[in-house]
């Protein structure tokens, strides 16, 4: 079974922009930055439709500038962005219930049961294999929302040295993991009773900003998450806190407190629906381009991060890890 899916590239609302422009549209390596997240996509062999969502004309002539870089531009949809992300995702969503309805006649009741999924366009190190073994995990019947994780082991090989530039993320801290989600999120979005406090989530996204920890905070106070909600969420900033002041030797305490599967039950109850982390093997998809230094060092190492991903599927593929999608 096939799946919309929906690339988020809009600029209106918290966006940060990189040297003045959409960080999208920026180049790397002779194509538009948003194109290797389209580029994923088209290729995967559990995808349909495409929708992108920004500035349409913009997005229109980029593509019609690059179009031989793909293979399928018949099915990309280019959307007009609204005022946020949140806005952004339902005008992707709304268009392929629309198409649905033209060309299957789905029944309004199924609309709830459709799932769809989302991810930015600052993802350049993404994959079809990265995007298939997220989707053969996600059990579309149990859950409402899958969100991709990826492992601090998995991104190590990123990570700057005294020779090379590299990217080092943040993580938060559970109980014998460290973990950096990956920008993979597969989701219902009428199954989602809390749904507006996910753009709450991303506007405060950013938790360096002392204000914005303590808006995000008042969000999860809002939507009522209990107190073992709030203690889970000031414990995960605390050991954050620790490791950004070098202290992380003392984190394995607090790590201790929180599984992977409490984390699970806070974001069922603050977004009001059935939640799911979903684990990947590949890690591309985490290394989004959140600065200019970061897009800097992707310039320079991009074309050897790609060959490592290759060498890296090559051999996942032969311990026979099960990603169809390399097939």
């Amino acid at each position: 079974m096939k799946i919309d899916a929906a690339i988020l590239i809009g600029d209106r609302g918290k966006i940060r922009p990189i040297q003045g422009d959409n960080k999208n549209f920026l180049d790397l390596n002779g194509l538009p930055l948003f194109f290797y997240s389209l580029k994923a996509l088209e290729e995967s062999q559990y995808v349909n439709r495409i929708f992108i969502v920004g500035d349409q004309d913009r997005i229109q002539k980029s593509i019609s500038r690059n179009i031989r870089a793909l293979k399928a531009p018949d099915k990309i949809i280019a959307l007009e962005q609204r005022r946020n992300l949140f806005e952004n995702a339902f005008v992707a969503f709304d268009k392929a219930l629309e198409i649905e309805r033209k060309n299957n006649r789905s029944p309004e009741w199924a609309d709830e049961e459709k799932a769809m999924l989302y991810m930015p366009g600052d993802t350049p190190l993404i994959t079809p294999q990265e995007i298939g073994e997220f989707l053969e995990q996600c059990d579309m019947n149990s859950f409402d929302y899958s969100l991709g994780m990826s492992t601090e082991e998995g991104l190590m090989p990123f990570y700057p040295t005294r020779e090379e530039r590299g990217i080092k993320m943040a993580y938060f801290y559970v109980k014998g993991k460290k973990y950096r989600q990956n920008n993979l999120h597969l989701i219902k979005p009428l199954k989602i009773k809390n749904r507006h406090s996910i753009q709450g989530m991303y506007d405060y996204r950013y938790q360096k900003q002392f204000v914005y920890f303590l808006k995000l905070l008042l969000e999860f106070y809002r939507a009522h998450v209990q107190r073992r909600g709030i203690y889970y969420f000031l414990i995960l900033h605390w050991n954050l806190f620790l490791s950004r002041m070098g202290l992380e030797s003392l984190t394995p305490p607090f790590r201790r407190i929180i599984s992977v599967e409490d984390i699970e039950g806070v974001v069922r109850n603050f977004l009001g629906c059935r939640f799911k982390i979903v684990e990947t093997t590949l890690t591309g998809a985490a290394l989004d381009i959140d600065n200019e230094k970061d897009y800097e060092t992707m310039k320079v190492r991009f074309r050897f991060w790609r060959a490592y991903q290759n060498s890296l599927i090559k051999t996942l593929l032969k311990s026979r890890v099960p990603l169809k999608s390399a097939q």
